[in-house]
Order: structure tokens, then sequence, then C-alpha cells
């Protein structure tokens, strides 16, 4: 019988994880420093997380023959780059909890939270430098400084969502910045490990600009209608927060002003009732903003496989494709 595609992917993830898991440890066992410093930059990295971006690194450098060995720096050096962002987003979201541990600034504080944020950004590129000749770091720098300033405009945008998001392409705009970067860039470092041609690099480009993008509508339908027991997240909880996510614009444009009315009553207010986003769901529905949203999502997917499926063939890229297929099916 034939293994079900997500278990032989959740296997290699699993196993992927253990060594990754294991260079981070080794890595925060070698730093000298303040302990509090140290404990605060690996608190969240540590907690868990799906390790997605180190993953596609380490595949998309194994499509061109690079050993899983040589790409590890690299990869870390990618989650630890993802895991300060995270880290800097709970503070200005408030945010108790992710991944089921208190947030560093709730163990730590603020101050050193954001000392332990800039700490990890620091530590990304000083893994590159010590780990790479120095084009191949010197590429890979420019690359890890470019998705950054991508990810702070894109914060920038999802800060003041009045004033930079109106419409759905400047959602999408501020997707692709906030999220769709750093899966990019994943994607495209492991062919400059590779030494890979341009016209490889673009195709890297493109996979990881696709599906990073249909990972984060992913997260939006999720947010919205997602089953509370799988996400641990109530039903609408990004309603409850005013995320002005895909969904949202979607629907904004398509509801007449009854329909607006009531909306309006209920976006945003955390102690909204479930029947109140039951009601606001329901006006979604109406309005094929699901529907919609995934076909989109879908559609980046498939845009995704066909520049996947222009290099070489393979264990790597099957995996790949199988990650691919995993984001837009998963349910948390």
């Amino acid at each position: 019988m034939t293994r079900h595609y997500q278990d032989v992917l959740m296997d290699e993830m699993k196993r992927f994880k253990e060594v990754i898991n294991g260079y981070i440890n080794d890595l925060k066992s070698g730093l000298e420093g303040p302990r509090d410093l140290i404990e605060a930059s690996f608190h969240l990295v540590l907690s868990g997380g799906k390790r997605v971006r180190p993953f596609i690194l380490v595949k998309t450098a194994e499509l061109f023959g690079v050993s899983e060995e040589e790409t590890l720096p690299a990869a870390v050096s990618i989650e630890l780059l993802h895991n300060f962002t995270l880290i800097h987003d709970d503070i200005m979201d408030r945010d108790e909890f992710r991944r089921g541990v208190k947030t560093t600034h709730v163990l730590y504080g603020e101050p050193l939270a954001i000392v332990a944020g800039d700490y990890l950004f620091s530590l990304v590129f000083k893994l590159l430098t010590d780990n790479y000749s120095s084009d191949v770091a010197s590429r890979l720098v420019e690359l890890y400084a470019e998705a950054s300033m991508l990810i702070c405009r894109g914060q920038t945008m999802d800060i003041l969502p009045d004033k930079y998001i109106h419409v759905s392409s400047d959602y999408m705009e501020m997707v692709y910045q906030k999220t769709g970067a750093l899966i990019e860039a994943s994607a495209v470092a492991g062919g400059v490990i590779a030494r890979v041609p341009s016209e490889d690099l673009d195709y890297l480009r493109t996979f990881g600009k696709k599906i990073g993008i249909a990972f984060q509508i992913a997260d939006d339908i999720l947010g919205v209608i997602g089953d509370p027991k799988v996400t641990g997240k109530p039903v609408g909880n990004d309603i409850r927060n005013g995320k002005r996510t895909l969904i949202v614009l979607l629907a904004e444009s398509r509801m007449d002003t009854k329909e607006r009315m009531l909306f309006d009553s209920v976006f945003g207010r955390l102690d909204a009732s479930d029947e109140d986003i039951a009601k606001v769901v329901e006006i979604f529905d109406k309005h094929n903003v699901f529907s919609d949203a995934r076909e989109l999502m879908n559609k980046l997917y498939g845009e995704a496989l066909d520049a996947l499926r222009k290099l070489p063939a393979g264990e790597a890229r099957t995996y790949l494709e199988y990650l691919s297929k995993f984001i837009i099916e998963r349910e948390k």
C-alpha cells in the first residue's frame, strides 16, 4: 500500500527538525556572554516551529547535489532570522503565547526581548560569514538583507493597515513582503550555495515567492474558519483581532449596506460573541470569499510547481512538491 504523501513528508521533516535542533543547541551552548541574553534569544527558537524555511533551503540545495551538512549554517541562520521577526512581532502585537509557550517579552521583559531579537539578527550574518567562502557568503548576506528590508516594509503596512491596505492588491504586496520574501530567500539561498546559473535562481525565486504567498492565504482562511481544536485558536480569531486579511478585503468590496453595518459592529471586537462571528462568516460565505481565496491560493500553488518542475527531478524535488501541497491543504 502506497503511503500518504503527508506521512512521507512528516517523517522527513521530523528527521530534519532533529538535525537542525541539534545544530541550534550546539550553537547556543558555544556562545559567550550574559546567560539572560542567550536564554532569551533562543527561548522561542527552541520552543518548536515547523522549520519550513530551513527545510526549503536544504532541499533546494539538494536539488543540485549539495549535502545537507553544507547547507545547515545557512538553514539555521534563516530560521534565526525568522524567529527574530517573531520576537519583535509578539512585542508589537502584545501576544502572550506562541507555539504553546509564553512569548519572549512576557518571560524576559520587553527591553531584553528587543535585545534578544537584535542578537539573533546579528548571529544570522555571523553564521554566514563564518561558514561560507567570501563570494557565497557575500551573496547570502545580500539576499538575507534584502529579505529583511522587505519584511520591515511589509510589517509597516500591517501595523498601519488603514493607511496602506485598502484593496486586495495592497494586501498581496504586504503578504509578499512580510511572509513571501523570506520563503523566497530560503529557496534562492539553496541555489546560491549550489552556485546555480541565474536561470535556475529565477525558477527558485518564483517557486519560493508563489508558495510563500499561498502559505499566508492558507493562514487567512484558517484564521476565520479553521477548526479551533486543530488550530488552537477560536473560530473567527482574525475577525475579533481586526486583521485586514485577503478574506476581509474581498468581503468588504461585496457587502451591501446592511451587511457592512453588521460587519463593522463585530470586526476588531475581542468580546464579539460566537453568534456574531457566525453571522459575519455567513456573510463571507454568501459572497464566495473563501472559495475565491482558495482559487487564488491554488493558482499560486500551480505556478510554484510549474517553476519547481523546471529544476532537476529527484527525491529533494519530491519533498518540495509534497511540502507545497501540504501548505495549501494543512489545517493549522
